[in-house]
């Protein structure tokens, strides 16, 4: 699978090749975005989800959300999994919409937001920088002594809720998905990693780049993506949502070359044009 050569014209991504690593349907605007721009999208999802193996702790903190101040949702599969739980309790609609607005509500990220609003849950809350450590920073006296909810995946790290009671909040965590490496992945656009004949590719957790390195041998990323040390990557940019993913890569010795200001698609979106233009690869008006 050859890269295609760039081609000129008014769009700043014309000729690359960009590897989106979420599934098509949690990646359709930043891909739009990306093809908008001249970008050949090629699609290589990282991750599955699923349902934790016992839902018993899951459903029982949604039963009793009443019960909580606060709920903090750090993504929209956070969300997604509480808010399906309703529909198979099948609890009687008047009491979904007193636990669904009992609790506070905060958020990071526009996209965990919307997810929030489309769920029934009214978000009192967005961080004002996309990151867990950032929100907690935000909310330290309001969450002081107050019920917090944390629903999260089964790899979630432990700095939140460390944050989060060393504070003075009552934290109850639960898992609400599980994140898993999928049934399967595309044979042609690892190849075209392999090969280095693609142009950027994007990750937005650290689990994605773990089970990257699960299909890619590290020797071959080290080849095509540089050290972390050097000033320029090699042939292949890696693009990361934000720093947390960036210092996994890095602690592999890989070079990041590029990373979001926030965790949004379209902040990194406009990083990777940004970095294009940085290289003199982009043609400007």
């Amino acid at each position: 699978m050859d890269k295609p050569r760039p081609t000129s014209g008014e769009k700043p991504l014309a000729g690359k090749r960009i590897v989106v690593t979420r599934a098509p349907e949690q990646s359709a605007e930043f891909a739009a975005q990306l093809a908008a721009l001249g970008a050949e999208v090629l699609y290589l999802p990282l991750m599955s989800f699923s349902e934790p193996q016992d839902v018993t702790p899951l459903d029982d903190v949604v039963r009793r959300l009443d019960q909580f101040d606060w709920i903090l949702f750090t993504s929209r599969n956070a969300v997604k999994a509480l808010a399906g739980r309703f529909k198979i309790l099948r609890l009687p609609p008047e009491r979904v919409n007193h636990l669904l607005l009992t609790p506070r509500v905060a958020t990071i990220g526009s996209a965990t937001t919307d997810a929030a609003l489309c769920a029934g849950f009214v978000p009192n809350y967005e961080a004002a920088k996309s990151s867990a450590t950032a929100l907690a920073g935000e909310l330290l006296t309001d969450l002081r002594g107050k019920r917090v909810l944390l629903p999260r995946s089964d790899l979630a790290d432990s700095s939140l809720p460390c944050i989060l009671r060393e504070s003075g909040a009552d934290v109850v965590e639960v898992i609400a998905y599980r994140t898993v490496a999928p049934a399967s992945l595309n044979k042609t656009v690892l190849e075209a990693i392999e090969f280095g004949n693609v142009d950027v590719i994007t990750l937005f957790s650290p689990s994605a780049y773990h089970h990257l390195i699960e299909e890619i041998d590290l020797d071959i990323l080290r080849l095509h993506l540089g050290h972390a040390l050097q000033r320029y990557s090699g042939k292949i940019v890696l693009a990361t949502i934000g720093p947390t993913t960036s210092s996994v890569v890095r602690s592999d010795g890989l070079k990041v070359g590029i990373e979001a200001p926030e965790a949004s698609g379209g902040a990194l979106c406009e990083a990777i044009v940004a970095y294009f233009e940085q290289q003199g690869e982009v043609e400007t008006e």
